[in-house]
C-alpha cells in the first residue's frame, strides 16, 4: 500500500513538473522568438561581410528583408517585415559588440 502511494505521489510531481515547465515556455515564447531573429540577423549579416568588406545600409536592409524565425517546439514564426527598423537594431548592437564599425557615411565594415 506504502508504495503504491509513492508511485502516485512521483507521478503527481512528474506531471505538476512538466504543466509548470510547458506554462513557463509558453510564457516566454515571445522573448525567444525575438532572440532566435536577432541572432539570425546576426549571422546572416557577418555571413555576408565574408564575402564583402564593406556593406551599406541598404545592402543590409535588402539582405533583411524576409528573414524568419521560429521554434523547434511551436507553430509560431516571425519574420521581418519593416528591414529599416530591424536593421538599425541589430547594427547598433554589434557595433556595441565590437563586431563592425562605421567606415563612412552608411557604410560598414567588419573589425
Amino acid at each position: 500500500m506504502f508504495i503504491l502511494l509513492l508511485k502516485i505521489l512521483s507521478v503527481a510531481v512528474c506531471v505538476t513538473f512538466l504543466i509548470s515547465w510547458g506554462y513557463v515556455k509558453q510564457q516566454r515564447k515571445n522573448q525567444e522568438l525575438l532572440a532566435r531573429l536577432h541572432k539570425n540577423i546576426e549571422a546572416k549579416i557577418l555571413k555576408e561581410f565574408s564575402g564583402k568588406e564593406v556593406l551599406t545600409v541598404q545592402e543590409i536592409e535588402d539582405l533583411l528583408t524576409g528573414v524568419t524565425a521560429s521554434l523547434f517546439w511551436s507553430t509560431k514564426k516571425i519574420k521581418v517585415t519593416d528591414p529599416g527598423v530591424v536593421a538599425n537594431n541589430v547594427l547598433e548592437d554589434l557595433k556595441h559588440k565590437g563586431m563592425i564599425e562605421m567606415y563612412g557615411h552608411g557604410q560598414y565594415k567588419l573589425k
